[in-house]
This record gives structure tokens, sequence and C-alpha cells, in this order.
């Protein structure tokens, strides 16, 4: 992973401002972050993340609004924000909620499905935990 400097110019694409809910999934999808994208491209984007939440240097990308999932790469990061560039660049284009990308035939790949499997498991732990903790029972 490098780590760039803010300040130099790396991008490939234009950005466009966004102020978008997103999260962060890692760890087969047992660990997700909500961040905020605060602007974007095809080919990455700037969020708004905690300071003290600690980011890989993989990652996944979900941000619901634009329905898209992304794996991402940490470029930099400086306090509460930080630069993220998409390894699927091009293959993250809109698709239904919860859709996994789609291979040249049209149909969902293995890798995007057992990707998405991760991730709503990661959230079906996480909503148990949740009832649990409002104490409600199973």
């Amino acid at each position: 992973m490098s780590i760039l400097d803010e300040t130099s110019e790396q991008r490939t694409a234009p950005r466009r401002r966004a102020l978008v809910a997103a999260r962060i999934s890692y760890g087969g999808g047992s660990v997700t972050v909500d961040c905020v994208v605060r602007n974007i491209s095809e080919t990455g984007a700037k969020i708004a993340i905690s300071e003290g939440v600690t980011l890989p240097g993989h990652f996944e990308i979900v941000i619901p609004q634009m329905n898209v999932v992304h794996r991402a790469e940490l470029r930099w990061r400086r306090g509460g924000e930080a630069g993220v560039a998409f390894l699927d660049a091009g293959e993250g284009e809109p698709r239904a909620e919860g859709a996994a990308p789609a291979t040249q035939a049209g149909t969902p790949s293995e890798a995007a499905l057992k990707a998405r499997i991760r991730t709503l498991e990661a959230e079906v732990a996480r909503l148990r935990e949740r009832i649990l903790e409002l104490g409600g029972g199973f």
C-alpha cells in the first residue's frame, strides 16, 4: 500500500462533491464501519471516518444510496479523512440494492456472491447483538 499525500494530484478521473452515507466492510465481512463519502469519481473517493477507527489496506465500501459496492485500497489517511482507490474501477456500476456485481455474461460472479454473503452474515450478527442489547431474545 502506498500512502500518498492528499495534496499530490494522483487522480485519473475527476471527482464530484458528495455527502453520502457509506459503510466499510473487512475481515470477511465481520467488521463494518460507518463513514461518509465526501467526494467520488469512477476510480476513488475521499471519505470522512472517525479518527479512532483503524482501517486495513484493503476493504469493501458499500454506498447504498448509489447502489454500489467497491473493492477499495486505502491510499492516504489524515485525521478524520481518508482517500481510497477503487480496485474494481468500472465494475462498481449501479445495480439493484443487495445485488452482486455482474460478470460479462450478466450473472453475478462467484467471488461477488461470496463477498455479499459475508457482508450479509456480518449484518445479521450485528443486528442479533443489537436485539440482545435492547432486551429482546431469540
